[in-house]
């Protein structure tokens, strides 16, 4: 076992980079996010494609019960809620993640959390027939919370039972499954199932991937990690990380570093959400900080604003219906094709270059997208340049800012602080989120294509602070990370010049 000493006298391992994709790290994986993240990743996309239907459904509905239409006001508004409700529960499933992750295990809490998205689709799937529109609401905040959730547990779960080296790209896997779940939820709503009165099925179906994640994730390994440092069970924490690493590989070195943890674990107190936010440790103010901006970053590029919205807009950009469907599906598609990309180059490129990179991009076709947008009604064919500038930017967004937040943020913290760190992070994902998707149709409405230039400015901002303040990650264990920005002035951008990647 290589060791070094930090100029603070601590000890850092570093691992040989020969970790294996072993079959039981490939199954769970897959269990993880295929259960987990392609579902949130459903939910994120369903409500775009029968949005026109829904809106109907809520009309006659309260026509059907209260004797009067919705105005086109009320009705907007009523809408806007019901898209943003899944944030809502999103934040508080974010925020109870931590104590779910601690209390039961990352595995078990993925498990249990099932049964809110059960109940959730349940809910879904007889809104029509009950002529009830408020469970659609109810039903899309239960959903949230599993979606919550899920989305702070998942990437826990995948950094502490992958190797050093294969970290990165069984981290970005979450948004494969992420982005792979949109496509499919636009595929159903559009070609699948088309029929006015057939939305109620594409909404339930989010119950089938909790179905799969039931039959195979109680199989799967626990975190070693959670084991050992949570719960003081060295002989569990063994038989899992040999079962994640395959029969007669040396994991000593593992071990060791996961005991001088926990024996820095030890020493501290009881970490939750509170802890963090009030900075009980000096020494997490640059990496809370870090995290907030990233998923704040990554919602206020306009992302979510996008796919919620993304039919709405190709109207705008004067495309015809069945143009609208095709583009719509095509642009899931470059979602998931690029994730592919990032799940390859991350281990090489950096998380940092996959940041700082798109992000400028991302305000480029932004401003790009403002121009032709504004301008079609004179050029015709600025139409097609408005999609290829929204596939440029969804290519630019999948291949960095849409995984990397999700996969440097567990790198940033020590195993205490670090569920805790996750549900802030996700929950600053989720507030964004909702302000984004409450307030993007009536931004839109009042200045058009300009609403774009809002979206710029967020990116730009982005770009410039990874650039001042985010570090390299690859190829670090968690403890050579969090030296990073052990006592560290704060003063240094948290971490020594050096440590950081030029791009």
């Amino acid at each position: 076992m290589v060791t070094t000493k930090t100029p603070n006298g601590s000890t850092k391992y570093s691992f040989l980079q020969d970790g294996k994709l072993t079959p039981w790290l490939l199954v769970s994986t897959i269990s993880a996010t295929v259960g987990c993240s392609l579902q949130f990743g459903y939910g994120t996309g369903v409500m775009a494609a029968p949005s026109p239907e829904m809106k109907r459904f809520f009309n006659q509905s309260n026509y059907d019960r209260r004797g009067e239409y919705l105005t086109d006001n009320a009705l907007l508004w009523l809408w806007s809620f019901t898209v943003s409700f899944y944030c809502v529960g999103g934040a508080l499933g974010a925020y109870t993640s931590s104590y779910l992750a601690d209390r039961l295990g990352r595995r078990n809490a993925l498990v249990v959390n099932n049964v809110f998205s059960i109940i959730a689709s349940i809910m879904f799937g007889v809104s029509l027939v009950a002529n009830n529109y408020e469970m659609i609401m109810i039903a899309r905040i239960i959903y949230g919370f599993y979606a919550g959730t899920a989305i702070t547990v998942v990437p826990l779960y995948l950094s502490e039972i992958s190797p050093v080296n294969l970290r990165g790209a069984i981290g970005t896997c979450h948004q494969l499954m992420t982005t792979l779940g949109i496509l499919i939820s636009q595929v159903l709503g559009l070609f699948a199932l088309p029929n006015d009165d057939q939305w109620p099925i594409v909404l339930a179906l989010t119950g089938v991937f909790s179905v799969f994640n039931l039959v195979t994730m109680p199989f799967c390994p626990e975190s070693p990690r959670w084991f050992l440092i949570n719960k003081n069970k060295p002989e569990k924490a063994r038989e899992a990380l040999e079962r994640l690493r395959g029969a007669g590989e040396d994991i000593e070195d593992e071990i060791q570093e996961m005991k001088d943890e926990a024996a820095e674990h030890e020493k501290l107190e009881k970490i939750g959400v509170w802890e963090v936010i009030t900075l009980k440790n000096p020494d997490w103010k640059m990496p809370l900080i870090i995290c907030m901006m990233l998923h704040a970053g990554q919602q206020l590029s306009g992302i979510n604003a996008i796919f919620f919205y993304l039919d709405s807009i190709y109207r705008l950009a004067g495309m015809t219906p069945d143009q609208v469907a095709y583009a719509t599906v095509g642009t899931g598609a470059i979602n998931v094709i690029m994730t592919v990309v990032s799940v390859a180059v991350i281990e090489r490129a950096g998380r940092r270059f996959l940041l700082l990179l798109p992000f400028f991009l991302m305000a480029v076709f932004h401003g790009c997208l403002t121009v032709t947008l504004t301008l079609q009604e004179t050029v015709d064919w600025l139409k097609w340049l408005s999609m290829a500038f929204i596939f440029l930017y969804i290519i630019a967004f999948a291949i960095g800012p849409g995984p990397v937040p999700f996969v440097i943020v567990p790198e940033l913290w020590a195993q205490a602080p670090r569920p805790a760190a996750m549900s802030i992070s996700v929950q600053t994902n989720w507030f964004c989120n909702f302000v984004v998707g409450i307030t993007f149709s009536f931004i839109q409405e009042s200045i058009e294509a300009y609403t774009f230039l809002v979206f710029m400015v967020f990116c730009l901002i982005t770009s410039v602070f990874i650039f001042f303040f985010v570090p390299e990650t690859k190829g670090k264990t968690f403890d050579e990370v969090v030296d990073l920005f052990r006592g560290k002035s704060r003063s240094n951008s948290g971490y020594e010049m050096e440590d950081k990647q030029k791009v």
